[in-house]
């Protein structure tokens, strides 16, 4: 399989350096990016451990820094780097994302510090609101009980490591793809790491790049396919990952998920599947479940409108049977006020159920108000 992806990106910078391969215009870089700050308001069970505000400002935002070159022989190179600007977390991550391109008549190649190409070419429920229902920020301001581990449908556990992509041209609206992770380092640094990506001293492996504790390498593969059915457009998606275990987590872990959507007349309707199978002894143990959403939008002129529905089911304490549960319904909107401008609400319950202590079951709802800028 390191054959195959070698191979392909060999194929891309073959092409680059075919003679007459110069540039035409050096890479100029551009700014880009967005920023979304809300209000919001919760209301949390009576019986939920622990404290928790019932208003709250929260946000997010980032800064692209991005620029391409096309060469004489049609060949695109790019650069992408998100710079985090603002957060509704706690997360310590200055620089999101970090990545080079190659794009030809022969497919893409990725290299860098960003998402496996299962995540990449992922179909998933439509969302009007900007707080997603299969994502942290509800569980952001409806907050979930620490026991209660959560799923969503996003594929893959090597998150924004360094990895290498390749994904084909579209072939009468099929697509395929396939990447590689050498080091689950959310931080795209190859020294030693714990589970929670603080690097530690570096061990000695038999690897040429010392790995992460929590797996060996990660592979990922997509598949997409799109196409119009005279006013009824359609997008399916299907991918697959799997993480080899190492040293005291040996046990491998994989998830694979599908996902569809279908637009006519302002309507989207989609959503997403995933399955999660993490045996015990594996690093991700906890999250061995499932997860699934739905949705439904209607988009007209500047207003856009949507239903969504959530749930995960994950294994959770592994001393304790049974699965960690929590569904979660969603009502937003979106008013664009003007060119990359959004006004967007949303109004959401949550019910979180833990596998053994009733304590920590909890059911939440709250809403939000605020405004996307997109530049």
């Amino acid at each position: 399989m390191k054959t195959i992806l070698i191979g392909s990106t060999a194929l891309l910078a073959a092409a680059i350096i075919a003679p007459a391969a110069q540039a035409s215009e050096p890479v100029k870089l551009q700014l880009g990016g967005f920023m979304e700050y809300y209000v919001t308001g919760a209301s949390q069970d009576d019986d939920f451990k622990g404290s928790v505000n019932s208003f709250d400002v929260q946000g997010e935002g980032e800064i692209y820094f991005q620029g391409k070159t096309t060469l004489d022989n049609g060949m695109t190179i790019g650069v992408m780097v998100q710079l985090e600007s603002g957060t509704d977390n706690n997360g310590s991550d200055t620089i999101d994302e970090s990545y080079l391109y190659v794009e030809g008549k022969y497919g893409k190649a990725i290299l860098g510090s960003t998402d496996n190409v299962a995540y990449l070419m992922r179909a998933t429920a439509p969302n009007a609101a900007y707080t997603e229902v299969d994502d942290t920020a509800i569980p952001n301001y409806l907050a979930r009980p620490d026991d209660v581990t959560d799923n969503i449908t996003d594929l893959g556990f090597d998150g924004d490591a360094n990895k290498a992509i390749y994904m084909t041209p579209k072939f009468y609206g099929l697509q395929a793809g396939v990447s590689y992770t050498a080091s689950n380092n959310g931080g795209g640094d190859d020294e030693w790491a714990n589970g929670s990506n603080n690097p530690v001293t570096p061990l000695t492996n038999s690897e040429s790049v010392v790995k992460a504790v929590d797996f060996d390498e990660a592979w990922a593969f997509g598949l997409s396919y799109e196409r119009e059915i005279g006013p009824v457009g359609m997008l399916a998606t299907a991918g697959y990952t799997i993480a080899n275990g190492n040293g005291a987590n040996a046990k491998d872990a994989e998830d694979w998920a599908f996902g569809l959507n279908l637009t006519y007349a302002g309507f989207t309707l989609g959503g997403a599947y995933r399955v999660i199978d993490a045996p015990e002894g594996s690093f991700a143990e906890e999250t061995d479940g499932y997860a699934w959403d739905a949705g439904l939008m209607y988009a007209e002129g500047p207003y856009a409108v949507s239903i969504n529905y959530r749930k995960s089911g994950a294994r959770g304490d592994t001393a304790t049977a049974g699965k960690d549960t929590i569904d979660t319904y969603a009502l937003g909107g979106k008013y664009t006020l003007g060119a990359g401008v959004d006004v967007f609400g949303q109004l959401a319950y949550a019910q979180y159920d833990a596998e053994g202590d009733e304590q920590d079951n909890a059911g939440a709802f709250g809403g939000v108000v605020g405004l996307h800028l997109d530049f």
